[in-house]
């Protein structure tokens, strides 16, 4: 199915956004949070590009003029991985940070571009078996998500500091840009979203 057909279809479960939201919250702590049981494909300890997580970020990294937030429970696109270092480091899409229409919009142009793959993917799990990766690198972004403003959110975790992880199942994209939920230690994440939108201005 179309992602904005399922976009649709979801938003009709409740009587306004704001309740949406919150159903969308107790929903996906219920199954994605630190004692749910997560999504159909359980995490072994890699993880698959193009895909969605959900974590519990541990880093040891503190609040500092240079570091104004910090992601405690980030839910992500993952995109690809980098050896920095001792490190590995998880580089991704910080859905949490992007505003629910970008987030919308982010997810929607991946999905179309990506439909068939995802779809086979969802037969995969589906049988016990793991998704295909997709691959994308980093010169690929700007077209894919033209005008979402996605640079803004594009960054990298310390896979090491990863607890947590949960699969985050197909059927369940569409209910993302409805999250409200976030952790997150420093500036509120309402500044957040205005830095972002600033930028789509620019």
């Amino acid at each position: 199915m179309e992602f904005r057909e399922q976009i649709i279809q979801y938003r009709k479960e409740a009587p306004s956004v704001s309740s949406l939201a919150t159903k969308t919250d107790l929903y996906f702590l219920d199954k994605y949070g630190s004692g749910g049981p997560g999504g159909s494909l359980k995490f072994t300890g890699t993880l698959i590009p193009g895909n969605v997580y959900f974590f519990t970020y541990d880093t040891d990294t503190e609040l500092s003029q240079k570091v104004q937030y910090i992601n405690r429970n980030p839910l992500i696109l993952y995109i690809s991985a980098e050896v920095v270092g001792k490190d590995t480091i998880v580089k991704s899409i910080d859905l949490t940070l992007t505003p629910p229409e970008q987030r919308l919009e982010i997810l929607q142009n991946f999905w179309d571009k990506f439909q068939p793959t995802i779809e086979t993917n969802q037969k995969r799990v589906a049988k016990g078996e793991s998704p295909e990766e997709i691959r994308l690198v980093s010169k690929d972004l700007p077209q894919l998500f033209r005008d979402t403003g996605y640079s803004a959110s594009f960054t990298g975790f310390k896979f090491k500091f990863m607890r947590n992880v949960k699969f985050v199942d197909y059927a369940d994209w569409s209910k993302l840009p409805f999250l409200k939920y976030t952790s997150v230690q420093g500036i509120p994440v309402s500044e957040i979203y205005t830095n972002y939108r600033s930028k789509l201005k620019q």
